[in-house]
């Protein structure tokens, strides 16, 4: 069936170009601030000589080329109607779970990861595009099927576990954390029984258990995560990143070293200072005002996205919405929470800041999804 046959079937409304109100402006304000910071810092972590080789070209420069091809992809997702990309889903599943099963024939290794498809000056992360696609298809199968139905909810786990299963076999599982936490998140804003959820969660202890008796854990996992309770047990190695973490925000203090001046990510010794820690680097030189207005312009995206799902036309719309907000809100939960060493090392970026292209394209398309709610809601509200 084609998209213009689909939407032709279900009769949806057109969008209303003359609503000013229509667009979530403040949102898109608050997402370009974040990509801006996030360049700025970029640009920060870049300037020691030998981080990389043309650092500008390299990095600052492709994330600005991202980010308006994101933009660009945003738009192009708000005009659409939602309902349509959700009839599309089983495409859109498949089509996951394919580029997914042909990472390990055609995919590019590094670091001990097969994680990334190499077309020349674009590399591209099927898992980063698997967060935005598992919304999709988890809100259309939640909107469908009554999540009060014990087997609707064995379904969702299937329609789950398979591109996580596929993506801890990268290994990522990282990732695979962020696909579980988006599946929690929309079981529960589809309203799941309160039975199904207290048995989900008794069946993750013994899940724990034999995770870490059977060797499904890999001994570097292990040796993080008695890094975050003894870093100084070992310093050079499994705790290195703890320390250095931790120095680079106590150096920031409350206003910060300064732009570009920071002991740890300037001196070379903080890791991964573009990527995942970069709101290390961000404490370090912003301070602890800087820290908490990034985490605030996060937040701030996070509640319009959650306005969002309240203001939609419908359940499909509501859950899309929240469904997004799931996912910023884990990404920053982990991200954060590794930088203050609440939780072990685990590659996490950071929402809108951190470099990486299939990230920041994914992060754009789902705000997309939520201005294609938007522009189609209740009517309007000028909050």
């Amino acid at each position: 069936m084609s998209a213009l046959s689909v939407r032709r079937s279900i009769r949806l409304p057109a969008v209303r170009w003359h609503r000013v109100g229509a667009v979530d402006w403040s949102m898109l304000l608050a997402v370009a601030l974040a990509i801006v910071i996030g360049i700025a810092m970029l640009y920060s972590a870049t300037l020691r000589s030998g981080a990389t080789e043309r650092a500008w070209d390299d990095l600052v420069l492709k994330q600005a080329m991202f980010a308006v091809a994101g933009f660009i992809i945003l738009a192009l997702i708000a005009m659409t109607e939602y309902r349509v990309i959700l009839e599309l889903w089983p495409w859109i599943y498949v089509a996951t779970v394919g580029l997914l099963l042909a990472l390990p024939l055609l995919g590019t290794e590094l670091g001990g990861s097969r994680r990334w498809f190499n077309f020349g000056p674009v590399v591209l992360q099927p898992s980063e595009l698997a967060k935005v696609a598992l919304i999709v298809c988890l809100a259309a199968f939640f909107e469908r099927y009554d999540v009060r139905n014990a087997r609707t909810v064995i379904g969702s786990i299937a329609l789950a576990a398979v591109p996580i299963a596929l993506v801890v076999q990268q290994p990522d599982l990282s990732t695979a954390i962020m696909l579980g936490a988006i599946w929690l998140g929309l079981l529960f804003a589809a309203g799941a029984r309160p039975i199904h959820l207290s048995l989900l969660a008794l069946a993750l202890a013994p899940a724990a258990l034999f995770i870490l008796t059977a060797g499904l854990v890999k001994p570097y996992q292990l040796a993080r995560i008695t890094a975050l309770i003894d870093p100084s047990a070992d310093p050079l190695r499994a705790g290195y990143q703890n320390i250095q973490t931790l120095l680079a925000v106590g150096n920031g203090g409350l206003t910060g070293t300064g732009f570009a001046s920071g002991l740890q990510s300037q001196g070379g010794w903080l890791p991964l200072a573009y990527t995942d820690n970069i709101y290390a680097l961000v404490a370090e030189e912003l301070g602890f005002v800087g820290g908490l207005f990034v985490l605030a312009l996060l937040a701030f995206i996070i509640l319009r996205a959650l306005r969002a799902a309240g203001l939609a036309q419908d359940r499909a719309g509501s859950l899309l919405a929240f469904g997004v907000a799931s996912y910023l809100l884990a990404q920053t939960f982990v991200n954060v929470g590794v930088v203050l060493q609440l939780l072990p090392v685990t590659g996490m970026s950071l929402p809108f800041v951190s470099y990486g292209g299939s990230s920041l394209v994914a992060l754009l398309a789902a705000i997309g999804l939520v201005q294609s709610v938007l522009l189609r809601r209740k009517p309007i509200d000028f909050r």
